[in-house]
């Protein structure tokens, strides 16, 4: 599952904790899910900015030698 298709599943999760009146069971079966999303979902974006700094900072360098 991608970082999108997780996103859209946690919007899912909350408008369904939101709206329905589920069973206490389920209900925290939904909110470990979505944190388990949550958790995944920062660690992509966590990587994506490193990624992002690396390649910021290593064209920054090239700049300076050129």
């Amino acid at each position: 599952m991608n970082f999108s298709e997780k996103m859209t599943e946690l919007e899912k999760i909350l408008k369904k904790l939101e709206s329905e009146n589920i069973p206490l069971e389920e209900s925290l079966s939904d909110f470990e899910h979505g944190v388990k999303l949550i958790k995944e979902c920062r660690t992509f974006l966590e990587d994506a900015k490193q990624k992002v700094t690396i390649l910021t900072d290593s064209g920054e360098q090239q700049r300076k030698k050129a």
